[in-house]
């Protein structure tokens, strides 16, 4: 009897991706409103976003009842992603520094683009008006729960759903009815996301053969070292955690390496953490020995505010562009890009470009000029790739870290072929 070979969802994701390059190389610009099949899709994640993480942060806290330590665990995880996300950050800083991706034969040509491109009004939007990790850490509670939704403000959506999260956990027999159907909510989001990720390779395929019938490979040759310096910063933290993970978690990385790959490369042809969320849950209880209680609170947590790939991707464009301009930093300038990339990547929307909503607000801490984030636009569909592979390990290796400091890590399971 011969065998069914039956694709997986990444592999038809991949398939997609590579389609569209070939695609867009082949028609050139006659294709380019392919990129609507991309825009698309990606307006579909976008629409469950900000339900998506609302309700699992508050299905994951009300399905701990029994979960000892809520509070000490929420602070375990918060202080991983703090910790890794600045690692990161000093990655991202210490490669481009020895790699210097914006000096050499191509400054004056990205120069030229720079000088010819509009400058983006990067103040209308409030995050660029928040100069102060005080004024940033104030301005994360929502003062308007509505408008935050409205905006996609995922930060504030979490602090409201966190705090719903406990009040109905405080008062499950009175909230008994109301939590239950809050279950019921979020089983069918994920669904949809199930539901939605079926139309990924036809959305990424689109995307993709818009992205080089436009652009060609030219901008990619131009902004190469950059894209080369992200991709090694990448690679860096990505052993990082698998040393962590031997040294200071007990365990072997390989099968955390091994495990996950494919929620990793569907990860990358995505370039959506929110869309891998229930395929990152699934593989963590099932394959990881992680509990339901742990990688249902922690990875929707994980998701929202773990972007360790953001802090080295915009730590590196702003090394990128002081060499650009000739300029150099102060040891307490670096200190700032460094601490600001953190933030701006605790606050990454976890979407494609997500990142290039921030990078405005961290060049802007050290008094850079904004017209670079136009040429980073460019490519950041390349690179959005990479970083949100490497924001989905961060999300699982999180969620281990926390498991075993709990004593709750199922190791037989952990280790299983």
């Amino acid at each position: 009897m011969i065998k069914r070979f039956t694709l997986q969802s990444w592999q038809k994701v991949l398939i997609g991706m590579l389609l569209g390059i070939v695609t867009g190389l082949l028609f050139g610009s006659e294709i380019s409103s392919l990129e609507y099949l991309g825009i698309f899709f990606l307006n579909m994640i976008k629409m469950v976003t900000v339900p998506l993480i609302f309700f699992t942060i508050i299905y994951g806290i009300t399905s701990v009842e029994h979960y000892s330590g809520l509070g000490r665990i929420s602070a375990k995880a918060i202080i991983i992603f703090l910790c890794t996300a600045l690692v990161a950050a000093c990655i991202g800083l210490v490669v481009s520094s020895v790699i210097k991706p914006g000096a050499g034969d191509n400054q004056n040509r990205i120069l030229k683009i720079i000088s010819e491109s509009e400058k983006p009004d990067i103040h209308s939007t409030s995050v660029y008006n928040t100069d102060s990790i005080i004024d940033f850490l104030v301005n994360i509670v929502p003062s308007n729960v509505f408008d935050a939704a409205t905006k996609g403000n995922i930060l504030q959506i979490i602090v409201f759903g966190f705090f719903c999260g406990v009040i109905l956990n405080k008062n499950r027999t009175q909230c008994e009815g109301l939590i239950k159907l809050i279950h019921q909510v979020a089983q069918m989001l994920f669904s949809m996301i199930e539901s939605i990720m079926k139309f990924a390779p036809i959305g990424v395929f689109g995307y993709m053969a818009s992205l080089v019938a436009v652009d060609g490979i030219g901008i990619m040759l131009t902004m190469s070292k950059l894209i080369i310096t992200i991709v090694l910063g990448c690679i860096v933290q990505y052993l990082f955690f698998g040393l962590v993970l031997l040294v200071l978690g007990g365990v072997s990385p390989m099968p955390f390496y091994k495990k996950i790959f494919d929620i990793q490369l569907l990860a990358f042809s995505t370039s959506s953490s929110k869309a891998v969320l229930v395929p990152m849950m699934n593989k963590c209880e099932k394959e990881l020995g992680i509990s339901k209680e742990g990688s249902r609170f922690i990875l929707p947590l994980s998701a929202a505010l773990n972007m360790d790939g953001g802090a080295i991707y915009q730590v590196s464009c702003v090394i990128f562009f002081s060499q650009i301009y000739g300029l150099s930093f102060d040891f307490h300038e670096y200190v700032i890009i460094v601490l600001m990339s953190t933030i701006a990547s605790i606050g990454g929307a976890g979407i494609p470009s997500g990142v290039l909503l921030f990078l405005g607000m961290v060049l802007h801490s050290v008094g850079m000029p904004m017209d670079g984030v136009l040429i980073v636009a460019t490519i950041d569909r390349i690179l959005d790739m990479f970083t949100t592979a490497i924001n989905v390990t961060g999300d699982i290796f999180a969620t281990l870290m926390v498991e075993i400091s709990e004593k709750r890590l199922n190791r037989k399971i952990y280790n299983s072929k």
